[in-house]
């Protein structure tokens, strides 16, 4: 047998660390002696050590380890998973990487990282009268293609032609992204067949071009408008995506935003 020290070396697991797998019950020594309470390990159970530090290179937690070390036909379908939760982290990180991209050609060439905040490019419209067909949930705003998924599964039960863009409405009071009340639909031309009417009224417009990841900017300035023309939002604030993000590269990304709004009484 090995003592703590031992196979901490052979390990490369610091004792302290092995001490606290002993107190979860994800490693336990093989002896401890009932006199003086030292911890000795066999050689075997090096391996079950390599196994915990290569799950947690593969950012497992401690339970998710724990889970597969009790039942090893755990691990397949929890390593699907991280598989796709770091091909998510990826997509996101390659956006990020657009947008640092993006703001270091717009410094270079003199401008500014909010050179997008010009209130001069918002204008007052009647929005468009949309009969959609939809879908409205409370999600998680990182599981919105799902959600995306769902209302064109629904257009397609419907053997409807959409006639416009996909459109997004977006109905909390305030952004709460692991909890936000969002609706996703598509227009069509029968409106018996809609779920969900648009009534045309006096909107604040902005035409979008960019990373989605910037998509912010157009709130931030249409916000700004409307606080600046003495107006008021009425109503839900919604999206169409005019472009098709399989299709344009992230920053040629174009989408329409429309805040309903009314002007504030005096």
């Amino acid at each position: 047998m090995l003592t703590i020290g031992q196979f901490s070396k052979a390990s490369l697991v610091p004792s302290k660390t092995l001490r606290y797998y002993d107190e979860i019950g994800l490693l336990k020594p093989k002896h401890v002696d009932p006199v003086n309470g030292y911890r000795y390990y066999e050689v075997n159970q090096l391996e079950k050590t390599m196994k915990i530090l290569m799950l947690k290179e593969f950012e497992f937690s401690l339970s998710d380890i724990q889970e597969v070390m009790e039942d090893e036909r755990e691990l397949l379908p929890l390593l699907e998973s991280k598989k796709q939760e770091i091909l998510s982290k990826l997509t996101s990180y390659v956006s990020v990487q657009n947008s640092i991209e993006y703001y270091m050609k717009e410094l270079t060439q003199g401008g500014s990282m909010m050179n997008n905040l010009d209130i001069s490019k918002v204008k007052t419209v009647m929005g468009p009268e949309l009969n959609l067909v939809s879908v409205r949930a409370t999600i998680d705003v990182a599981n919105f293609e799902d959600l995306f998924a769902r209302a064109f599964k629904l257009l397609e039960q419907s053997k409807q032609v959409p006639t416009g863009a996909p459109t997004a409405l977006y109905h909390s009071e305030e952004y709460t992204p692991e909890n936000y009340d969002v609706e996703i639909g598509f227009p069509i031309k029968d409106s018996s067949m809609s779920n969900h009417v648009i009534n045309s009224s006096e909107c604040a417009y902005f035409e979008f071009t960019g990373n989605y990841q910037n998509l912010g900017e157009a709130y931030a300035t249409l916000t700004k408008w409307i606080d600046t023309n003495n107006y008021r939002m009425n109503g839900a604030p919604f999206e169409q995506y005019v472009t098709d993000p399989e299709k344009v590269k992230p920053d040629d990304n174009q989408v329409n935003v429309y805040m309903p709004i009314i002007k504030k009484e005096k």
